[in-house]
């Protein structure tokens, strides 16, 4: 998918959060890396799967039902920024294109107003009852503070983890 113009700097905040992981990056030019980012030509959530996969011992299949597996199981990795919807009555964070997904999701989350990263490690079970034509949804303030306690069905805070190597390397 095409990094648009209109979210470059939501690409470019996620990925300088995960970037020391990717396999490689100590060995790149900066500038140049950098010079690919504002062009929106890198495809950072490919990078994404790339950080996980060398932190968790997983490896890369991109696969309609997965994008990591290790052990034989299967996870998918998603990026997502938290957003205002419903006519700036919700600020949640998105994840979408879950169905068919036949493991956990991998979920590292941008939180804008506050410039802070989350990170959510959500099985299956969690998710398996959501319909195709809908996603989850982790629910923020509208000030950017978590929303821990919320009356959504599944509470998908319950699978936020502390950080990125936990999300990388949790079963």
């Amino acid at each position: 998918m095409a990094t648009t113009m209109a979210n470059l700097d939501l690409e470019i905040a996620h990925f300088d959060n995960f970037k020391h992981h990717i396999p490689g990056y100590n060995n790149l030019c900066e500038d140049t890396v950098e010079s690919l980012l504002q062009l929106g030509i890198l495809q950072v959530s490919t990078a994404f799967e790339q950080s996980l996969a060398k932190v968790g011992g997983h490896k890369v299949v991109s696969l309609n039902k997965g994008d990591l597996v290790r052990d034989g199981k299967f996870s998918d990795a998603k990026l997502s920024s938290v957003r205002t919807s419903s006519r700036g009555s919700t600020y949640s964070a998105p994840v979408t294109n879950i169905y068919g997904k036949t493991g956990s999701l991998r979920v590292q989350v941008y939180e804008r107003k506050q410039e802070k990263f989350y990170y959510f490690a959500i099985p299956r079970r969690a998710y398996i009852d959501i319909p195709k034509t809908s996603n989850i949804e982790i629910p923020f303030e509208m000030d950017g503070t978590p929303r821990r306690t919320n009356r959504s069905i599944v509470n998908w805070w319950r699978y936020e983890v502390d950080s990125f190597k936990e999300l990388a390397k949790k079963d």
